[in-house]
């Protein structure tokens, strides 16, 4: 009897566990077969790659462990799966859905297809705690703020039966035609000076994302509230690259904190509030495909950004002579990584006090993050910029001096950053240009010299802020 056969297609779903589509087929079918295709169209960071790279690696590894063989294929993903359809004798095609617009466009065009060659064809919820299309307010509509949003969610998520893990999944272990190695995918540029470095800092791979949920729960969970927002402190989850990856689902990470017993309820809400903001930064962009590169108040369309690709550059190179944001910008180029704080810091510096169109920045973290999310992304940096649904208020400018003093207050974040203010003293290491030419030559550090001179004026570029939101208020 012919073995019936279907096909599991990976995309930012890179694990065995808690995965839908995988659990599903593994009662339909007797083999599953393994697929990943790289689609040059679809868009990922010159960082993401890296990681991407290493984490089909883990992936091939874990199948391989379980007799199976992960085929990876490069091309339009309509066309690939058009050829293994023609040439295996596929009675299943099942995959986690995606939210970006591309992929939704794409993929309802691959499922039609696929249906009209009667193959059955079925995608699940792999990537989300809640679908956008599922989530309505009490109108009728969906939710343009995030409080309310989940709120709503929460409570729908903290009533949810969680399935059982499935491993019953049986896969192919055969090569099929035209299947490529990792390598051909050539992922890793050698002339960027970061590859090593990311490999440093991270560990890609479903057990990894596991160890690192548990050691956050064990070891940092209950110091979050408090400790999330102070960057010379290591009190984050450094889960959200694992996250964009689907090397580990929001569902069992919300389901693991939600039941761990030692845990304040304090501590537990802060940290699933932030799994809520991604379900809600993809709820926003479900409902406005544009916001990775418009804004979503209209008004905004007409702000006068400035250009300055000068002050760019300074900023990305983190040689903006304010000590906290240039310590955010060479944690990103060195580990990939920026901590969450200093993201709204540096954005703000960006888009308020040099006036640059946050474009600037969704682009530049996009290529740079290890967790570059599409989704999180363009909310996070509407949100700062204030032309977002949800947004901070225009008029919320983060002043570096007092977010340095406040969140990092001996200068250990600054200090690990950049070395050559390690003997400023704490009083200056958030404003060492105030330091007198004595204190400079003591320190071994003279401004302008050894590390640059602010290239704006904090209060006047604030007020220069606020008077362009003005002329589109």
């Amino acid at each position: 009897m012919e073995l019936k056969l279907g096909i599991h297609w990976f995309r930012q779903d890179l694990r065995l566990t808690h995965n839908p589509s995988i659990e599903a087929l593994s009662n339909k079918v007797d083999e599953i077969i393994p697929i990943f295709i790289f689609d040059p169209k679809q868009r990922i960071g010159s960082v993401s790659k890296l990681w991407l790279e290493q984490s089909l690696k883990k992936l091939s590894e874990a199948l391989e462990k379980k007799n199976g063989k992960l085929n990876i294929f490069i091309g339009n993903p309509y066309d690939v799966i058009k050829s293994l359809i023609l040439e295996n004798s596929i009675n299943c095609f099942y995959w986690n859905r995606l939210y970006d617009p591309y992929s939704i466009n794409r993929d309802k065009k691959i499922k039609s297809s696929l249906i009209s060659n009667k193959i059955d064809c079925e995608t699940f919820n792999g990537y989300l705690l809640n679908e956008p299309w599922n989530i309505k307010n009490k109108s009728g509509t969906f939710f343009k703020v995030f409080t309310p949003y989940w709120r709503y969610c929460n409570e729908i998520t903290r009533n949810r039966t969680f399935d059982k893990k499935n491993n019953k999944a049986k896969f192919l272990n055969t090569v099929l035609t035209n299947s490529k190695n990792i390598k051909d995918l050539k992922l890793t540029d050698k002339n960027k000076k970061w590859t090593n470095k990311i490999y440093e800092n991270w560990m890609p791979g479903e057990k990894n994302a596991q160890d690192q949920l548990k050691n956050f729960i064990t070891n940092k969970l209950n110091n979050y509230s408090t400790g999330r927002d102070r960057p010379d402190q290591n009190f984050t989850s450094k889960l959200s690259p694992h996250l964009h990856f689907g090397e580990i689902s929001p569902v069992q990470i919300y389901k693991d904190i939600s039941s761990s017993k030692k845990i304040s309820d304090q501590n537990k809400s802060k940290y699933l509030a932030e799994i809520g903001w991604r379900d809600f930064s993809y709820n926003l962009l479900y409902h406005y495909p544009h916001m990775t590169i418009d804004p979503i108040q209209e008004k905004f369309k007409n702000f006068p950004w400035l250009k300055d690709n000068k002050n760019l550059k300074k900023w990305q190179k983190g040689l903006t002579g304010i000590p906290i944001v240039d310590a955010g910008m060479r944690q990103l180029y060195k580990t990939g990584w920026m901590h969450n704080r200093v993201r709204m810091i540096v954005g703000s510096f960006l888009t308020k006090n040099l006036l640059l169109h946050w474009n600037n920045g969704e682009e530049w973290f996009f290529d740079t993050l290890v967790d570059a999310d599409i989704g999180s992304n363009s909310a996070g940096w509407q949100w700062i910029s204030g032309c977002g649904a949800d947004a901070s208020p225009y008029f919320r400018i983060f002043n570096p001096i007092l977010q340095g003093q406040k969140f990092d207050p001996k200068g250990d974040y600054v200090k690990k950053y950049i070395p050559e203010l390690n003997n400023v003293i704490d009083k200056y290491i958030h404003n060492p240009w105030e330091m007198s030419k004595e204190s400079q030559n003591i320190c071994g550090c003279k401004i302008g010299k050894d590390y640059p001179e602010p290239i704006v004026d904090l209060k006047e570029t604030r007020n220069r802020a606020l008077s362009a939101f003005k002329k589109i208020s």
